[in-house]
């Protein structure tokens, strides 16, 4: 189970040409872990006719990116980092067959998020068991949309984070006014609960110091505090809790965890007898 350290950037574009080395600037200005996030959009519809081979966009294995020790060194990286790996369903037909068709390729990420553009769509996204969805990253693009209140507030009674990333923001004023329309609709909904902040980067320009995402998060309405929660805690939550789904935590799964085989087997010997072994160990009789 990995778990989150440190800073975090939970959105790095996978599709990035310059990939390898969007991810060790992250690195090197003081993130400790990121995400590579890998984009899906499922444009196909619910009705009912015979789908044709190639209706539903492929869903890939999730990325892979090794960074050698050489690597770290040379960028200044003196913590091991850890890289996870993301991926972001959009779609807007809640009868779609596509998460049904890919559930089982969607399990191998690392993060499942999902970017609902119609009420229907969010509403089975916060309520569907299919899959079970860490992040729902709302599109400030999307200006006709319109969510319920309650949808918004359940999601985060389910543990299921916001996403606002500023890479919009850095690339022109109208996305950069959208952003922060979209960020104060979520803190009238959910009063700013369960938010994060991420990059969206696709190239290592779109990437900024730690300290500067959290002067940025005060854009979004966020509190001093709220947004240095959204790079660090509630990232850190967002990864547990993916990994806790993941291993069926919530089910009371238990774990096996083997002895040392150096360890001599006499030390155990009574434990299979209580009393046997309290008497020998601690002298206490009956």
């Amino acid at each position: 189970m990995k778990l989150a350290r440190g800073f975090c950037d939970l959105n790095i574009s996978a599709s990035d040409e310059d990939l390898k080395n969007t991810v060790l600037k992250a690195l090197s200005i003081g993130y400790q872990t990121v995400a590579i996030n890998r984009e899906v959009i499922d444009n196909s519809t619910s009705e009912k006719k015979k789908r044709k081979k190639g209706d539903f966009p492929m869903v890939p294995p999730p990325p892979k990116l090794e960074l050698s020790e050489e690597d770290l060194r040379q960028h200044g990286i003196t913590r091991e980092p850890v890289i996870l790996t993301r991926i972001t369903v959009t779609y807007s037909d809640p009868g779609s067959a596509f998460l049904s068709k890919f559930r089982e390729v969607i399990k191998q990420y690392d993060i499942i998020a999902f970017t609902p553009t119609t009420e229907g769509a969010l509403k089975q996204t916060v309520c569907q068991t299919l899959v079970d969805v860490d992040i729902i990253s709302l599109n400030p693009n999307e200006q006709g949309a319109r969510f319920a209140r309650k949808l918004l507030r359940l999601a985060v009674e389910r543990d299921i984070y916001f996403e606002l990333s500023y890479g919009p923001c850095i690339l022109n004023s109208g996305s950069r006014q959208r952003t922060i329309t979209l960020s104060h609709i979520l803190h009238q909904c959910s009063r700013s609960a369960n938010i994060i902040v991420t990059s969206q980067a696709r190239v290592p320009s779109h990437l900024r110091h730690p300290y500067d995402v959290m002067n940025l998060g005060r854009f979004f309405g966020l509190t001093e505090g709220a947004a240095k929660q959204a790079i660090v805690s509630l990232s850190h939550n967002v990864v547990y809790c993916a990994a806790s789904r993941r291993k069926g935590a919530a089910k009371c799964v238990a774990q096996v965890t083997f002895l040392d085989t150096d360890t001599p087997k006499s030390k155990f010997d009574g434990l299979g007898n209580a009393r046997k072994f309290l008497k020998t160990n601690t002298g206490i009789s009956d």
